[in-house]
């Protein structure tokens, strides 16, 4: 019968955790009772999960619809979804944690009381501490009524795949910003001066990254951090787009310049720049050398300047009188004596520079170490044998199992016994929340040969398998070399069986055959006298047989690979059965005829042309 599922398992994701129990610390969730679907289909809102942050409080709500009864997109059938139990999940962010409005037995019985029941919701919250894409995998187990074949129930296991980004914690002091402050060696992490230069190339950056690198570029390139550890981040900005000030000026002596014999001189100077005058500083009065001048500093270009200072003689003293001249360039910056005549002068040039240091650190986690994936006893095994998987066990990690990048429903531990083919893998976490993926190995299950379909003609057994290594047994021991062919002639009474191997080694066994030496057919004690007639025959025969079972027996008939095309049980009637067969709807071709008559068996072979 067609499976139903399809569109149920759109809601399973609402119930996760890390650990597997979908039982945690997020009570509260509220409902949205919009949350519906027309035609009626099981439906989450909102769709798609928001994205987080790590180290950023994360808090979701999210509602569900499941309708008591729909039409499954997947299989056509109108279906009374009756029960819906969330088995386990894995795969969730550290640190999150998933409770349903259905905790703690998280299972769900829409049909118990619509519209009420057909509404749920659940709530993620916690604090994520990884980034990283994550691949959340839910196991359900789901039950629904087939309302269009009389109510016929049926339960199916599945899984479900649903991702989540959380987006590294960004680290910022007044200096720089740090992509991924924190997280699993090896570490890559990208850097952002948060003093912009904006192209100006009088900004300067010194860049030490703690992992031995260094950088001057604005934006350096990202680092990787590959051992787990702190690493001390710091970062010299040098701000060099301040103008040049003239900024000091003293006359340190001019002997020849002053009021003597009547006063001390008023001294005092004058910038220029070419013929323009910039700034006069007031005289100070009655004051001989040494005189330091104080004014607001004066801002200069890339040019030559001239100071020219004077003696204040105004009045009845007559003209100023000309001390002497001076020059010099404005971009050069210093404290610098000059001298003209006897008159000795010194001047400051200033040039600020802004100089910051900022400093932050990276913590890096060890990542879980997976030993090499081994296995045992090889990659490649017979179908219903099994490959053990596993890695070496550590304290405190957590293990997932995965084939062909689906996770595995409780395979949860160092150890896991494929029996599927598909790519096997563990994720291993551990408890900083970084993940390791072990190496995959292909696992590979050989079919065994078909079942050998056996019968006997005089006292020869007889197969039509061809393609694989046969080998005839007599009594549960091998016949040797001497009986490897299609065919064997029995030289003694006994059961018989023919096992067929391939290339590969893995085997198939036929059916017992009891074989009474000289008898032509198989029979034993309890059953004998079979007849087929006609024999070759166009499906419809009448079969007889003798037996000594009082009870019932059964007859089955199967085709040469084994496949059964008939199954039936008789009562004998005074030790004899007899019963007219149409089997005119198969196919043409050699088949098997097999009694089992309590511990007896016959054998004989049928021919439909």
């Amino acid at each position: 019968m067609k499976k139903i599922y399809s569109a149920l398992f759109i809601v399973t994701f609402l119930f996760l955790t890390y650990s597997g129990n979908v039982n945690a610390q997020c009570p509260g969730c509220t409902i949205n009772v919009g949350c519906t679907s027309t035609p009626a289909q099981p439906t989450i809102c909102p769709s798609v999960m928001p994205d987080g942050v790590a180290m950023q409080p994360y808090d979701q709500d999210i509602s569900f619809y499941l309708p008591s009864n729909f039409n499954d997109a997947g299989s056509g059938y109108n279906v009374d979804l009756t029960q819906l139990d969330v088995l386990s999940v894995s795969g969730l962010p550290y640190g999150l944690s998933f409770q349903t409005s259905a905790a703690p037995s998280n299972s769900y019985y829409p049909t118990s009381n619509p519209p009420t029941t057909e509404h749920g919701c659940a709530k993620i919250c916690g604090t994520p501490i990884m980034s990283g894409t994550y691949t959340i995998t839910v196991f359900v187990l789901a039950h629904v009524n087939v309302t269009s074949l009389g109510g016929l129930s049926q339960t199916s296991n599945s899984s479900f795949q649903l991702p989540i980004t959380i987006h590294p914690a960004v680290a910022s002091n007044s200096g720089f910003t740090i992509a991924n402050a924190y997280g699993c060696a090896p570490l890559t992490t990208t850097f952002t001066a948060n003093r912009h230069s904006n192209g100006n190339p009088n900004y300067h950056y010194t860049w030490n990254f703690g992992n031995g690198n260094m950088s001057n570029l604005e934006t350096p390139t990202a680092q990787t951090y590959t051992n787990p550890g702190d690493y001390v981040v710091t970062l010299h900005t040098q701000i060099d787009t301040l103008p040049y000030y003239f900024s000091g000026f003293t006359i340190n002596a001019a002997p020849d310049c002053n009021d003597y014999p009547f006063s001390d001189p008023d001294y005092y100077f004058v910038l220029l720049l070419g013929g323009t005058t910039l700034y006069t500083a007031p005289y100070i009065s009655n004051t001989s050398a040494p005189v330091t001048f104080s004014f607001t500093a004066i801002q200069l270009t890339n040019a030559t300047y001239s100071i020219q200072t004077w003696d204040s003689d105004g009045g009845l003293a007559g003209s100023d009188d000309h001390c002497g001249d001076f020059t010099f360039p404005g971009y050069t910056i210093g404290t610098y004596t000059l001298t003209s005549g006897n008159v000795v002068v010194t001047y400051t040039v200033t040039h600020p520079v802004l100089n910051f240091d900022d400093v932050d650190t990276i913590r890096v986690y060890q990542s879980p170490v997976v030993s090499a994936l081994a296995i045992s006893p090889n990659d490649s095994v017979c179908k219903l044998d099994s490959v053990m998987l596993s890695v070496t066990a550590t304290n405190g990690d957590i293990y997932q199992w995965y084939s062909d990048t689906n996770a595995i429903n409780n395979a949860d531990t160092s150890i896991y016994y494929a029996k599927t083919t598909g790519n096997y893998y563990v994720e291993v976490s551990n408890s900083f929340g970084c993940r390791t993926n072990s190496n995959a190995k292909k696992i590979t299950f050989i079919d065994n040969p078909p079942k050998p379909g056996v019968w006997i003609i005089g006292n020869t057994l007889n197969t039509n398998l061809t393609g694989y290594n046969l080998q005839w047994y007599y009594e549960g021991s091998s016949l040797g070399s001497v009986a490897t062919g299609m065919t064997y002639n029995v030289t003694q009474t006994g059961n018989y069986f023919l096992i067929a191997t391939n290339s590969f080694g893995c085997s198939t066994s036929s059916d017992t055959i009891y074989v009474t030496y000289g008898s032509g057919i198989a029979e034993n004690s309890a059953i004998n006298g079979i007849q087929l007639m006609p024999n070759p025959n166009n499906g419809v025969f009448h079969l007889n047989f003798n037996t000594d079972i009082q009870n019932a027996v059964q007859v089955r008939i199967n085709d040469m690979i084994g496949k059964e095309v008939y199954n039936q049980t008789f009562v004998s009637i005074s030790g004899k059965v007899s019963q007219d067969i149409d089997l005119s709807n198969i196919q043409k071709g050699i088949y098997m005829v097999e009694i089992d008559a309590g511990s007896s068996k016959a054998n004989t072979k049928m021919i439909i042309q």
